[in-house]
């Protein structure tokens, strides 16, 4: 069941997807598409529009109202008479953007620089709050790293612009990230813990002496102790002993 009007809620829809994405940290792909889970993502950031899910949208449609877009499996896609939108490339840039990054890629993005791996393009913010709002949709505890956009820019990147304060590049060298000072440097910390995993056993030199348990011991604490806890000769020891020795008087 719908919790708001079917017009009030198509038009926030429309307005959301396609009139203004990019103030809401979307965008669409070149060939007018867009995952639904980051639509949805986006969707839960709002209270009053937490409820709606691919059964809404379906609804909607079987009401008639005229959403610029159709589920397409776990895509949006534009309606033709849309079409997709036009990013134009940017003159000029911020000095700085930033990028809300997951902490299991922080290694992978110091070697090698910063790339979608499912999607063509970047997000890049010039405001730090709405890259740290596009992260937690996917990541409770996002590391902000800024951009060095200009200088970039300069040097020939090309930097799309989706929105206010809202870029799109493919990809950022290495050379342009700052990443934020951590006690350990990525790369260290990860060749850190692949030694803890493989050490292998010193080796023995010719001639070295090694150190057993049993050198540690006292001298005799081995051997054999006579006493009450001895085991009795059961073949008579003892009495040949006390033979001889009477003999051995009487000679």
């Amino acid at each position: 069941m719908l919790k708001h009007q079917p017009k009030t809620l198509t038009k926030t829809l429309d307005y959301v997807a396609r009139r203004s994405p990019g103030e809401h940290g979307l965008f669409w792909d070149p060939d007018g598409t867009m995952p639904w889970k980051e639509f949805y993502w986006a969707l839960q950031q709002d209270i009053s529009l937490r409820f709606v899910r691919e059964s809404t949208i379906r609804e909607l449609t079987l009401l008639g109202m005229e959403l610029p877009f159709a589920l397409d499996g776990n895509l949006l896609r534009l309606r033709p008479e849309f079409g997709p939108p036009v990013y134009p490339v940017a003159s000029e840039v911020p000095e700085r953007l930033y990028f809300g990054l997951k902490p299991k890629n922080l290694v992978h993005t110091h070697n090698i620089g910063l790339k979608s791996a499912r999607r063509r393009f970047v997000t890049l913010c010039a405001e730090r709050e709405l890259a740290l709002r596009i992260a937690v949709r996917t990541e409770e505890d996002p590391i902000l790293i800024e951009i060095l956009a200009r200088e970039a820019h300069e040097s020939g990147l090309s930097f799309l612009v989706a929105g206010q304060d809202f870029y799109l590049v493919e990809s950022v060298p290495v050379e342009f990230i700052l990443f934020p000072k951590l006690r350990q440097d990525p790369a260290d910390r990860l060749a850190a813990s692949l030694k803890k995993k493989v050490q292998p056993s010193p080796a023995i030199a010719p001639g070295s002496f090694i150190v057993q348990p049993h050198h540690l011991q006292a001298p005799g604490a081995g051997a054999k102790q006579s006493g009450k806890g001895a085991k009795k000769d059961t073949k008579g020891g003892w009495k040949k002993e006390g033979r001889k020795e009477r003999r051995k008087r009487e000679i």
